[in-house]
């Protein structure tokens, strides 16, 4: 039993599929299924099965992946002390992200980093953010940079900044003219319970973005009536530029929406917690690399300036 070949089993596992197991691992299918059913015959056991789903474990295939899980740490583990030894001088990290904080975030972050240690490879991991944090459980990634609310008990983090929610409210509106200042800063703020009666343009239930939502309105003790539900702040953001609804914006997102549709944009009093954190997490369990415990303090100096 070599580390390849628990390289391969778990890839097929994940991918329930021989073929995007090859194309995953960059070798010949036939390759692959060979080396599968060599292993099963060395074993005298079938590792898979084949359901309408794909490719599924067997009882004996459950058992092989719960110690090739742990094998595969241990390398790992193993990997993370010698990278310590090399002074980075080689070595490897995978990022995680969202596509908008990838975009927003990770060029000044790896511009800084490839600077200081350009031998270090890095791989970049873009999805939603439960699927980001189920990586990082797996090993598949090393870390990453994501909002809270976190979903997952086996990931740690480390807060870097924090980015305030804005209420959007259709240009045409009545209510926007009962917007008010509060202080030298100039920013209009808006009385949040005002839209008690509004229709909301809002993400999925399972987005960040949502979930932020649902608590700033559930402070307010509003209980939105929902018009639409999109995947997209941009998408949501235009619905309200044409007097469809109401929704709440991440700050940063209102400077990179094209200024020929705007809405009109409003703070929040504080007492509604209209903010998310912007962390960098990674798993509980394993250590964390040299490479990854620099790159994170790069965040630190870089990513708060992004806000200012």
């Amino acid at each position: 039993m070599t580390i390849r070949e628990l390289v391969y089993i778990k890839t097929v596992a994940e991918m329930g599929n021989i073929s995007k197991a090859a194309e995953k691992l960059f070798i010949a299918q036939p390759s692959l299924s060979r080396c599968i059913q060599k292993i099963e015959r060395d074993l005298g056991v079938e590792l898979f099965k084949r359901t309408q789903e794909g490719l599924k474990l067997t009882t004996a295939g459950e058992y092989y992946m719960e110690s090739a899980n742990s094998i595969l740490r241990i390398c790992k583990d193993l990997d993370t002390k010698f990278s310590y030894l090399n002074d980075m001088k080689v070595g490897k990290l995978t990022i995680g992200t969202t596509t908008y904080l990838g975009s927003f975030a990770l060029p000044k972050i790896l511009s800084a980093f490839s600077a200081l240690y350009p031998d270090i490879e890095i791989s970049i991991v873009e999805g939603v953010s439960l699927d980001i944090e189920n990586e990082i459980i797996k090993g598949s990634v090393d870390l990453a940079i994501l909002h809270t609310p976190l979903v997952t008990n086996a990931i740690d983090y480390k807060v870097i900044t924090k980015e305030r929610f804005l209420l959007a409210v259709p240009p045409d509106d009545p209510i926007n003219k009962k917007s008010y200042v509060k202080d030298q800063s100039g920013y209009r703020y808006m009385d949040i319970g005002l839209t008690s009666n509004k229709k909301y343009i809002l993400t999925h239930p399972e987005q960040r973005t949502r979930q932020v939502a649902n608590a700033v309105l559930s402070k307010a003790n509003i209980k939105p009536k929902i018009k639409y539900i999109t995947k997209s702040i941009h998408t949501a953001t235009r619905l309200v530029s044409e007097n469809l609804g109401f929704t709440l914006v991440p700050h940063s997102y209102c400077s990179v929406f094209s200024q020929d549709y705007l809405p009109k944009y409003y703070f929040i009093e504080d007492e509604f917690d209209p903010y998310w954190e912007l962390v960098v997490c990674y798993s509980k369990d394993i250590p964390l690399s040299k490479a990854a415990v620099e790159l994170i303090r790069i965040c630190n100096e870089i990513i708060p300036g992004l806000y200012k």
